[in-house]
C-alpha cells in the first residue's frame, strides 16, 4: 500500500500503524542538503516518533472506549466529545505532521514494513 497521490505542496505518509493517511497542507522544504550524520539521527528520531504515535493511539483507543461505554450508561448520545480526547487527537496529528517532515526533508520514506 503507498501513501495517496496528492499535490506537490502537500506531504502525504501512511501513518506507522494501519490507520487513515494523514495530509499536512503546508508547503515543505526538501531540497536542502543532507549529511550522514543527520539522517543517522534523524531515523533514531523516526523511531522514537513512531513509538510516540502508537502509544498515543493506544491511550486514544482506551479513552474512546471509556467514553462510549460511559455514554451508553448515561444514555446521552449526543454527547460533546471529552476535551482529552480532542486534544490526543490534536498530539498524534502534531507527531504525524513531524514524521511527514522528517521523511521528507532527509529523503526516505521510512521503513516500508512499518507501514503495512
Amino acid at each position: 500500500m503507498s501513501a495517496p497521490t496528492v499535490g506537490a505542496d502537500v506531504a502525504a505518509v501512511l501513518n506507522p500503524l494501519p490507520r487513515m493517511a494523514s495530509r499536512v497542507a503546508t508547503p515543505i522544504d526538501c531540497s536542502r542538503p543532507v549529511h550522514s550524520a543527520d539522517v543517522a539521527q534523524s531515523r533514531l528520531f523516526e523511531d522514537i516518533l513512531i513509538g510516540e504515535i502508537a502509544e498515543l493511539r493506544d491511550l486514544l483507543a482506551a479513552t474512546e472506549l471509556r467514553w462510549r461505554r460511559l455514554r451508553e450508561r448515561s444514555r446521552v448520545a449526543d454527547a460533546p466529545m471529552p476535551e482529552a480526547l480532542v486534544r490526543l487527537h490534536g498530539r498524534i496529528a502534531e507527531a504525524e505532521r513531524l514524521l511527514v517532515q522528517l521523511r521528507c526533508r532527509f529523503g526516505y520514506e521510512g521503513d516500508s514494513l512499518r507501514v503495512i
